[in-house]
């Protein structure tokens, strides 16, 4: 396969790209951690890393597996249990996806509270709830839907073929779930396992506003930068919590390189057990009723505070919480969707080519093109955010630090232009991910056809392969729309007065204590990128809703 310069320029020009914006900002965190002359650590500031990093295993450890066993039952229940209430949990399985990330936390204060419907008004307390307690349970509530849609995707591409060989062989239905079905979910459920707990961890929002003084390690950073102003203890805890990030991520990594089995691919509806233990059968529906339950009384008060005056003192409707948002400036929301449709755009075909470049093409060191790829996947936003703030406020882009050191200040530190980059930075890894599962059912035939017949790597490229790709980067489009228009934490710490996004707005009313206004934003930005979803979907699969529409025409006039 013919290389062209253009590709080698654009493969150096992406390995370069991908050190600079990724590499570089978590090295620079360990090197002023470790190695800046500013400030000598010493062992009471070890000793407090050390117990931020036990709070922090405190939460992730619990909420991981409760998360885990939830997406489990949930999963079972949507799509393998006969039961007509199916469709109704794969629905609810979803929503927390386009949720802003502190709806559970307005929620819980609106219900548990010093001022909560429950806690003050129903069973008359008033101690706090505010604690690791709370943490774990918002945690779980969020963290169960990507659990859920992680294994319901395995549970859809078991080989039934396994099940039937072994219920002919005599084999129970419980025996089959265990022997059979299980076994195969195992890789599947130890992956999401690894990655909920890599969420977890960096998770510094929910400790913020929930967690009262027990503070985690992704939330220590942000007071400490934010309130104690001491960068070198931030720069310290940022490295800690890359230790147990970067283990989850290698150990994920070495589990899906280790992969020992394949099946035939299966995604019917028509997956459900032939027969199921009433206990077990009860057990799965009171485990998916009771998370299912707890994401609509989550949402259904976040309605209610948001057209509710004054929540725990005045009851009545009120229309005041969305005229104040709305009378606000609404440059943060222009800011959000301009931000979210340019790094959709942008880290989806980033990810595509380089998912092309590693897979089709002779890409130099491909496994570290690769691991650089997919490791932001790995980085809590908090700590990649103080990457940025520490490396790039330096001449030339932060090189400067070392050898030009008098030069004046670069102009990226402060723009809006840091802000595109990080989250295009921090999201390239779902574009890529996305490319390599389509490379993987894409004949090789269709790429060497086009180069035997003289067409460019340029040529073959965007006429040829991306067509082929067009549903990978939809896929990772949508995801990235909708992660971008809910992202703070690796932003949190750029943001200026001048380009701030609906959810920084969001957070800074929420800690005010403003919580009819927080509900009301949180709403006007669940519906505002429910809204692009739903137009960017219909712009992009046009066709085929015009062509439905029209046989549903040509059906009724045949009739």
């Amino acid at each position: 396969m013919r290389q062209s310069w253009l590709s080698k320029l654009s493969q150096g020009f992406l390995i370069l790209c991908l050190v600079y914006f990724i590499l570089l900002p978590i090295a620079g965190v360990l090197i002023y951690g470790f190695f800046d002359d500013q400030k000598a650590l010493t062992l009471q500031d070890l000793a407090k890393v050390m117990g931020f990093l036990k709070n922090s295993m405190i939460v992730s450890v619990p909420a991981t597996v409760l998360s885990v066993v939830f997406g489990i039952a949930l999963s079972l229940t949507a799509y393998r249990l006969p039961t007509r209430s199916a469709r109704y949990f794969r629905l609810i399985g979803l929503i927390p996806l386009i949720d802003p990330p502190f709806v559970g936390s307005i929620a819980f204060i609106m219900l548990f509270g010093r001022n909560g419907l429950i806690t003050r008004y129903l069973l008359g307390l008033d101690s706090s709830p505010y604690g690791w307690h709370g943490i774990v349970l918002l945690q779980v509530l969020s963290l169960s839907s990507i659990a859920y849609l992680l294994i319901s995707s395995a549970i859809r591409k078991i080989d039934l073929s396994l099940e039937d060989a072994a219920r002919n062989l005599g084999l129970s239905e419980l025996g089959i779930f265990f022997k059979v079905t299980l076994p195969m979910m195992i890789p599947e459920i130890a992956n999401t396992a690894l990655l909920i707990f890599l969420m977890s961890l960096a998770d510094f929002t929910t400790p913020l506003i929930i967690g009262g003084a027990f503070q985690t390690l992704a939330s220590s950073i942000y007071i400490q930068i934010t309130g104690v102003y001491n960068m070198k203890i931030a720069s310290l805890t940022g490295a800690a919590l890359l230790l147990p990030c970067v283990a989850a991520f290698l150990v994920h990594r070495y589990r899906l390189s280790r992969a020992g089995y394949a099946s035939d691919y299966n995604d019917s509806g028509q997956i459900h057990f032939r027969v199921v233990h009433p206990a077990v059968r009860v057990g799965l529906i009171a485990l998916s009723s009771a998370i299912s339950v707890m994401i609509l009384t989550k949402n259904v008060f976040i309605l209610i505070g948001a057209f509710t005056r004054h929540w725990g003192h005045d009851y009545a409707f009120s229309l005041d919480h969305f005229k104040v948002v709305l009378a606000k400036d609404f440059s943060p929301f222009i800011n959000t969707i301009r931000l979210a449709v340019t790094v959709a755009v942008i880290a989806s075909l980033l990810g595509i080519l380089i998912a092309y470049l590693v897979r089709t093409q002779k890409t130099v060191l491909p496994k570290v093109v690769d691991f650089l790829a997919l490791f932001p996947a790995a980085i809590p936003g908090i700590l990649f955010g103080i990457g940025y703030l520490v490396v790039f406020r330096y001449p030339l882009f932060g090189v400067g630090r070392f050898i030009f050191e008098d030069a004046p200040r670069v102009i990226l530190l402060g723009t809006k232009l840091i802000i595109y980059i990080i989250c295009i930075a921090r999201f390239i890894n779902v574009g890529t991910r996305a490319g390599y599962a389509t490379l993987e059912h894409l004949d090789p035939d269709l790429e060497n056809a086009a180069f035997t017949l003289g067409a460019s790597w340029y040529f073959t490229f965007t006429l040829v392969m991306m067509p082929a790709l067009k549903d990978a980067f939809f896929s990772a489009f949508f995801k990235n729309l909708s992660t971008t228009m809910t992202t703070l934490g690796a932003i949190i710490l750029l943001i200026l007065p001048s380009n701030k996004v609906a959810i920084q707005l969001l957070f800074q009313t929420l800690v005010s204590s403003s919580i009819g206004g927080a509900a009301a934003m949180a709403l006007l930005i669940s519906l505002t990128n429910v809204t692009l979803l739903v137009l960017f979907h219909v712009l992009f699969y046009s066709k085929q809703y015009y062509e439905h529409i029209e046989g549903w025409f040509h059906e009724r006039r045949s009739a």
